[in-house]
């Protein structure tokens, strides 16, 4: 069972400083103040004799020390301000400030004979704040010394000091505690907010730390979720190259073999009555089985476009169409009335649709009369391949079919596999802008 919860009582960094300020420039003002004051009282009634012959020494210009003090509490202030709100981010502008407060805490230090050193707790807060790691610690072990040996108490032993305490003594006992507890009670004020500045800076390096650290765990988990996500990327992409692979095997080997075994089926039935055109009708086939060596090395080889670049589109058509008429003996007729010059991944598709429908319809469909037809409708491109061949009842699809979808699918088209009067393959691929303008 847990305990209550813990309250803290939190106050910001920027305003503990302004605090800080106030409080040092009160405290120095009222110490000045009260020479000043107590100086003229004395005077106007005439005690001087008596005072002077119980003090050490005295300010030799009480009303001037008023003044000199007010003047460098300003100084304060204006180097604050440049500090914290004129030259925010200029870092040389931020350290000129901190000499200019050195400068201005000794000299405070001189005005006052050492009866008020509050303000090296100021100076000892924008140390803190603002100076870097490797000159901090060194500038804030100088500042404690200084700040330890500028005691009036620790100074007079050595030198002849005017004292705070000798002026409040001239007043009555109930002045007398009234100016002791007001003197004090600034000093403690000042100390407990460094020491409060102090704990916020401290706290706010934790929240930091605590921050970075929390950031690091994340960026960990990111980094090992990155490191999954390039593992299962690496893996598709190997099934990816598979699924290319098998694609770019079936379409070449299987168009291949498919004329092939069209051919040799052919040349068997016609062996015995007319042998001499056996051997023609193998001679062809013996060239399509060339031809389709020299694209399965090709593909093996750069597997980096589908299809030969070494001819226009068109041309790779009519030659692919030309080498299955020769070798099978089948009547394929192909027209078109569209400039076929696209993207390559728009070539190699048209190009694979046309070569797997005629292949389905050589192996599959027993067909004597192929057409192909490419013609633009719209924006779309529109590709038919029908065949006369004996048809499904129920079209399922295979390998060659499913790839064919999904070459068509990558370019936001679509396929449609019509059985009933042979066999018809309509696929249609959506025109890209500049192709469409063209």
């Amino acid at each position: 069972m847990s305990g209550p919860e813990k309250t803290y009582v939190t106050i910001s960094i920027p305003a503990l400083r302004n605090l800080m300020l106030v409080i040092n420039i009160t405290a120095c003002l009222f110490v000045s103040m009260v020479f000043a004051v107590t100086s003229r009282t004395i005077c106007m009634m005439e005690k001087a004799d008596d005072f002077l012959s119980s003090v050490v020494r005295v300010p030799a210009d009480p009303r001037m020390l008023f003044v000199w003090s007010l003047f460098i509490c300003g100084a304060f202030v204006l180097s604050f301000i440049i500090r914290q709100i004129i030259f925010t981010d200029n870092m040389k502008a931020v350290y000129c400030t901190l000499v200019i407060d050195v400068v201005l805490n000794v000299l405070l230090l001189q005005l006052n004979n050492c009866n008020y050193n509050g303000f090296i707790l100021w100076l000892l807060a924008s140390i803190i704040y603002y100076v870097e790691d490797n000159w901090k610690y060194p500038a804030l072990v100088c500042g404690i010394f200084i700040y330890m040996f500028s005691s009036f108490d620790l100074f007079s032993v050595y030198y002849p000091l005017f004292s705070l305490k000798d002026y409040i003594l001239y007043y009555p006992q109930r002045m007398q505690h009234i100016l002791s507890c007001i003197f004090y009670a600034l000093s403690a004020l000042n100390l407990v907010g460094f020491v409060f500045f102090c704990i916020q800076v401290i706290r706010e390096q934790k929240n930091i730390i605590a921050e970075i650290n929390r950031l690091y765990n994340k960026l960990a988990r990111a980094n090992d979720k990155l490191r999954e996500y390039a593992d299962i990327k690496e893996k598709m992409g190997q099934t990816k190259e598979r699924n290319r692979l098998a694609m770019e095997i079936h379409d070449t080997i299987g168009h291949s073999l498919t004329g092939i075994s069209v051919g040799v089926d052919t040349c068997i039935a016609i062996m015995d009555q007319n042998p001499q055109a056996a051997k023609t009708q193998l001679q062809v086939i013996s060239g399509v089985a060339k031809s389709g060596i020299a694209d399965i090395r090709r593909s093996v080889s750069t597997l980096q476009s589908d299809m030969p670049k070494s001819m226009a589109l068109e041309q790779n058509i009519m030659d692919m169409l030309d080498k299955a008429r020769k070798a099978t003996g089948i009547e394929i007729i192909f027209t078109s009335d569209v400039q076929l010059h696209f993207e390559g991944d728009e070539e190699n598709a048209i190009f694979r649709v046309i070569q797997e429908s005629v292949t389905n319809a050589i192996r599959h469909g027993r067909a004597s009369r192929i057409e192909v037809d490419v013609s633009r409708s719209g924006d779309n491109l529109e590709i038919t391949v029908q065949d006369n061949g004996c048809g499904c009842e129920k079209f399922v699809s295979g390998f060659g079919t499913t790839h064919m979808k999904e070459r068509v699918d990558m370019l936001h088209g679509s396929i449609a596999f019509l059985p009933g009067n042979g066999f018809t393959v309509k696929a249609v691929i959506p025109l890209r802008k500049e192709e469409s303008d063209d």
